[in-house]
């Protein structure tokens, strides 16, 4: 990623978070929003920089934490142990800068049909339908067998006009065969044509999902964390 790049994304996260259009611009620097209703803490860091946005004794509490630490597993749970709520993450963020031209799947049948995906998602274990979000998105490449029979699809959605959030899934009997890879590139490319950046998000120990991300040429540059808490409690 290049500098403009980083500073598009930067931008795309701080409108995400309510916060000014530069306010990730600084490397080294954490920027806070107090939000009392909020219902959830927001830690998001971005080559360098950091955001976090929640209630002012969250706040409060995280000044005495580092960066490195906030965005550990577990940590904002511990930030807001008297604040019942539920995790979200750690979710690394990874970024497409080039065009990918490598293909697995040689003349792969595509759909972009709605259709196929729910499909997929059906062959799918319910925590990766989740993570995928793919019914949520557009702009579908979901790759099917010769029946029609859905085999893997990826997907994005335009993310602050800046951004495209992709999402994959694969069905368990066709993984690790080039199907994800073949999906994922599709959309990806679509994406950069589109003019975007694409956006690949995966929690931190889902190792097959990022390592799908980097094969197709996703840099790791941020983390998001998040944990529910009850405004009540504010």
């Amino acid at each position: 990623m290049d500098a403009h790049q980083i500073d598009i994304i930067r931008l795309a996260w701080s409108r995400e978070l309510g916060l000014p259009d530069r306010a990730l611009d600084s490397p080294g620097t954490r920027h806070v929003r107090v939000d009392e209703t909020a219902n959830r803490i927001r830690f998001v860091t971005i080559a360098g920089a950091s955001a976090l946005v929640g209630p002012a004794w969250a706040a409060e509490r995280a000044e005495e934490w580092s960066d490195d630490e906030l965005a550990r597993s577990g940590a904002l749970s511990a930030l807001a142990k008297d604040h019942a709520g539920r995790s979200g993450g750690p979710t690394e963020l990874a970024w497409a800068a080039d065009f990918g031209t490598d293909i697995a799947v040689e003349e792969p049948l595509v759909s972009h049909d709605l259709a196929h995906v729910l499909e997929l998602q059906n062959l799918c274990p319910p925590d990766d339908v989740a993570e995928a979000g793919l019914a949520d998105k557009g702009a579908w490449f979901t790759v099917v067998d010769d029946a029609h029979r859905p085999l893997s699809s990826a997907g994005y959605t335009e993310w602050q006009g800046i951004v495209a959030d992709m999402g994959a899934l694969t069905a368990p009997a066709a993984r690790r065969r080039g199907f994800g890879a073949t999906a994922t590139l599709l959309a990806t490319n679509d994406a950069l044509d589109a003019g975007l950046i694409p956006q690949w998000r995966a929690h931190r120990d889902n190792v097959a999902s990022r390592r799908l991300a980097s094969a197709l040429g996703y840099e790791e540059l941020g983390t998001s964390v998040s944990i529910e808490v009850a405004p009540s409690t504010v």
